[in-house]
């Protein structure tokens, strides 16, 4: 039977299997006998006592091959299991690498994060790989993404076939090879992963796994030592591997397109490492090649980063959740002179507003940026950017008025609060396509806002609204029955002379929102009726 370890061995120097014969302890019988078969096959003087060494160490393989081929108790077993987690020679990353997803994996486990199903948002707040923030700045997600798992399936199945390929292919091209493969691979797969989909929460260790399939896969197929005979088979074997898993990473919910990073990542890769032994397995590569190997495959993960295209859908997610963001933050303060009101003081509330007027600011710059989005998302760009222009007004609106101790709610201030419940409305409805159909239409760009300190009370240069006075929500016995204006009497829209009217009751301010929200931004006239 042909000893697998004969290619390894083959392309090592007379002194460095000496080295290793002298060093059996440490190394696999199976190791042991290939370096004596290679010996042997050398014009070289022998150790005198070689032929008693490979009595021994083939009395000691027969043994294992025995130990191994009995039934294993239910202990033994357990113990065969653990053995993946220690690190050993010729097995040292792979199991450092098992252990980190694992310890990654528990303390999403701690975190709170489902046990069998976590939901992508929780995926990305502990480093998965989603193309908006990734492609923004956030790099690092490339890596970190690779592991995390979405749920113990997903981590269960990717760690066995990290220790099925990593127990064969860590000791056929040594730890630090093998490491920069792994690492190398892995960022490929998650720049796959963006380039393909960018929109989703992409997870998991099986581009770097499928990258490590494809180099061992290489390797086997430019070996020039071993006949082409003595490898299909394994060729033939490996090829079923990868496609099957490739076809089955079709279905929905997976990553197909981190695996074929990595698978073509590792192709790659086993190419250089046989340019760099000469077409014969080893694992003697030279540190400084190793440095080479690594920094230029860096180097071209580096630019795919950054030609990657950041802009069209991805940009508008990533603006979308900053403008949420910015706008939580910026209406903290509101929320707090809502509370206080006209005992506000100027010296507290003015600086907090000015951080808000920056939000705002920042949330139009945001949004200016994105030209090359259509249909629906453009609608909703654009109304984003009159309600962020009105906020903006309304604080600055608000930081003036304290100021010069000027009231707070004012006409001008409580239209332009009006105008932006349109525009919020618009939003949470879904209906920015209608708004925009009545505001945009032929191409029309809504002008930056300014409020000059002498513009009339009665109106305000809001954008894409004509001046119009204000008007106080009318209800009869109960019922909204629209709105007039300061200078109409009720009669005049109502049908109901004096005799008919039991009582008129007016709302200002907060009562008026607190009972009719937005409608009673600019008061509430109640009628009651005699019955």
């Amino acid at each position: 039977m042909e000893n697998p370890f004969a290619a390894q061995v083959a392309p090592l120097t007379t002194e460095q299997l000496v080295t290793l014969l002298h060093e059996r302890e440490q190394y696999e019988p199976e190791i042991i006998l290939a370096v004596i078969a290679e010996l042997q096959t050398r014009d070289v003087q022998l150790p005198h006592d070689l032929e008693e060494i490979k009595a021994y160490t083939q009395a000691v393989y027969d043994a294992k091959i025995e130990l191994e081929n009995r039934p294993k108790t239910p202990a033994e077993k357990l113990k065969g299991m653990l053995q993946s987690f220690v690190p050993r020679q010729g097995y040292y990353i792979t199991p450092i690498l098992l252990n980190s997803n694992l310890f990654v994996f528990i303390v999403m486990l701690l975190l709170g994060i489902s046990f069998i199903d976590p939901e992508a948002g929780q995926l990305f707040a502990v480093g998965g790989n989603y193309g908006p923030y990734t492609l923004s700045g956030q790099w690092w997600r490339l890596f970190t993404s690779t592991f995390i798992h979405a749920g113990i399936i997903h981590l269960a199945l990717n760690m066995f076939a990290l220790v099925s390929v990593g127990q064969q292919l860590e000791q056929l091209i040594g730890r630090i090879p093998f490491l920069i493969a792994y690492i190398l691979c892995g960022l490929s797969g998650s720049l796959l992963s963006i380039w393909w989909d960018g929109t989703r929460v992409g997870v998991g260790a099986s581009g770097a796994i499928f990258g490590m399939f494809g180099l061992l896969l290489t390797l086997m197929a430019l070996e020039q030592k071993l006949t082409w005979q003595e490898k299909k088979a394994m060729l033939a074997n490996l090829g079923f591997v990868i496609g099957i898993n490739l076809l089955f990473g079709m279905k929905g919910g997976i990553d197909n397109a981190a695996h074929a990073g990595g698978l073509i990542a590792g192709i790659i890769l086993g190419a250089v490492l046989m340019w760099r032994s000469g077409r014969r397995i080893t694992q003697n590569y030279s540190l400084v090649g190793n440095y080479l190997t690594a920094g230029a495959g860096l180097i071209v993960v580096v630019l795919i980063y950054v030609l990657l295209p950041f802009k069209g859908q991805l940009r508008y997610l990533y603006t979308s959740d900053q403008f949420a963001q910015n706008e939580e933050q910026a209406m903290q303060v509101l929320y707090k002179l809502s509370e206080v009101g006209d005992e506000a003081k100027a010296a507290e509330f003015v600086p907090q507003l000015e951080a808000g007027i920056q939000l705002w600011d920042e949330s139009e710059t945001m949004l200016e940026t994105i030209d090359d989005v259509q249909g629906k998302d453009k609608d909703r760009v654009l109304v984003l950017l009159d309600y962020v222009r009105l906020r903006k007004v309304s604080y600055q609106m608000l930081r003036d008025d304290l100021k010069h101790n000027r009231p707070l709610m004012n006409p001008k201030q409580q239209q332009v609060l009006y105008a932006i419940d349109g525009y919020a409305r618009a939003l949470q409805q879904g209906k920015e396509g209608d708004v925009v159909d009545t505001r945009f239409r032929n191409e029309y760009e809504m002008p930056d806002i300014k409020v000059p300190e002498d513009a009339p009370s009665e109106t305000i240069a809001t954008p894409n609204s004509n001046a119009a006075p204000l008007k106080a929500l009318l209800v009869i016995d109960g019922v909204k029955k629209g709105y007039m204006t300061d200078d109409q009497e009720p009669e005049a829209i109502t049908g109901l002379d004096e005799e008919q009217i039991e009582s008129i009751t007016v709302l200002k301010g907060k009562e008026a929102q607190a009972l009719y929200g937005a409608e009673g931004a600019n008061g509430v006239i109640q009628i009651t009726t005699k019955k």
